[in-house]
């Protein structure tokens, strides 16, 4: 909740979220069998660079089988000094452990120039988001005056939204 505030956000969004997500929580103990799941929240991180924040939207779609899960990932965040995180690949979960695996790109600002690296993140997933830590390593920049950003370790924190896609689902995308 602090990392909401230092963002300048209410916590009332947060607490509705929360609320509305509680509506779609499945009863059935029930493992799921080849569930797709379409999951979207918002996405905080503290980082060590700087004392760097961000608030941004996480999106990811997996592909849901017994303990495991599959699928891809896109982030947005707006950093505390104004410049902006963009980042997507895969990721994969195993119970309540899982690992992203990405590309990531840092738009220029007056003191660095726009880096593009590699997005690693392991984290601990629960139903309505997830706990993790960010490592984001700079591979490339433009050729400037300006340095690029440098590596980035950062603590993450996302809510998420999930709903359910396919025939089984509660909104149907397709009747096969």
């Amino acid at each position: 909740m602090t990392v909401a505030v230092r963002c300048g956000m209410s916590i009332r969004p947060l607490l509705l979220l929360c609320v509305l997500t509680a509506s779609v929580a499945r009863a059935d103990p029930e493992l799921p069998r080849d569930e797709t799941w379409l999951m979207i929240g918002p996405l905080f991180s503290g980082s060590t660079r700087e004392a760097e924040s961000g608030v941004g939207l996480e999106a990811s779609l997996n592909l849901a089988d017994g303990f495991q899960a599959l699928g891809v990932f896109g982030q947005a965040q707006l950093m505390k000094d104004s410049h902006t995180r963009l980042c997507a690949g895969v990721q994969g979960s195993f119970m309540l452990l899982g690992l992203e695996l990405g590309v990531m790109h840092e738009t220029g600002t007056r003191e660095h120039v726009a880096t593009t690296g590699l997005h690693v993140a392991p984290y601990f997933s629960f139903i309505f988001g997830s706990v993790g830590v960010r490592l984001g390593i700079p591979l490339s920049a433009a050729e400037a005056p300006r340095p690029r950003y440098g590596v980035e370790g950062a603590l993450v924190l996302t809510l998420k939204l999930p709903v359910q896609l396919g025939r089984d689902a509660a909104i149907p995308i397709s009747h096969r």
